[in-house]
């Protein structure tokens, strides 16, 4: 097979495999402040961008020490489709912080696919300045074997729930709180806050729920009668998992009824264990 790279052209052997890496540094001897990194890895057949995200996600949590993921979104590099991941983990003591965004262009053999990873390191938190570098390099990126958008962005697989928990996630408070059942987490959960859609509610294995009102809240001033609704499956199959969510939850609220989910990191590993 005929290989480009930016300076030369030749024939690679067949049992060879691109393992190539691009490393952009702001100095020849010690660690940047700021540098990007891109690499390639190889994509599963039938996976989609978003399993990849999910794997890559595991991978990095038991690789990396004090790992935290502190973002995921959907974004675009090249006008394909890609989601970013950010997250820190501890290193010689200290807190290294990446912005990661991954993007499925074709691999170098007819009908493959390949995820293109591009990684920005900071030895702190992130700046204005460096989250600006970061951003303008991903705008201006164009690719040269990307994928079509159809290939790129395969439905996500809904994974059928093996447990009767149900997960609410509430964003004005940024907390998770697990219940046994769906019949608990309607009657724990005030259904004007549901109306507001200030509550989203997941199975046991992270799928989206949707609430269906089966009474309407009342705002008469002498009534203020509450409403009752009853979940179920989310219409849209990409509606976006609890995992994709997960990083939303500063507040956790441990459940006395639901044994072996003590803390975040517990709900995660559950989570992943059901998708696995």
């Amino acid at each position: 097979m005929q290989y480009h790279t930016n300076s030369a052209t030749f024939d690679l052997p067949a049992p060879l495999k691109d393992k190539s890496m691009h490393m952009f540094v702001m100095r020849d001897d010690g660690p940047s402040e700021f540098s990007v990194v891109i690499t390639h890895a190889d994509v599963l057949p039938e996976e989609s961008l978003a399993d990849f995200g999910d794997r890559l996600r595991q991978e990095l949590g038991r690789a990396l020490p004090r790992f935290q993921l502190r973002g995921l979104k959907e974004c675009q590099v090249g006008a394909s489709p890609a989601i970013e991941l950010a997250y820190s983990w501890r290193k010689d003591g200290n807190f290294m912080h990446q912005r990661q965004a991954i993007v499925l262009v074709e691999g170098p053999a007819p009908g493959t696919r390949q995820a293109m990873m591009i990684a920005a390191t900071c030895l702190n938190a992130f700046t204005e300045e460096w989250n600006a570098a970061f951003d303008g390099l991903l705008a201006s990126m164009t690719l040269r074997n990307p994928l079509s958008v159809a290939a790129a962005a395969p439905k996500r697989k809904v994974v059928a729930a093996t447990q009767p928990y149900t997960f609410a996630l509430s964003a004005r408070r940024r907390s998770l709180h697990v219940y046994a059942n769906q019949a608990e987490a309607c009657r724990k959960t005030d259904p004007r806050e549901v109306e507001l859609e200030t509550w989203a509610f997941f199975d046991a294995a992270g799928n989206r729920l949707q609430p269906h009102f089966t009474a309407p809240n009342s705002y008469d001033p002498g009534l203020r009668n509450t409403g009752m609704y009853q979940l179920a499956a989310h219409p849209d199959p990409d509606a976006t998992s609890l995992l994709d969510n997960l990083h939303l939850a500063a507040i956790y609220d441990p459940p006395m009824d639901v044994p072996g989910l003590p803390h975040l990191d517990a709900v995660r590993n559950f989570l992943e264990q059901q998708a696995a």
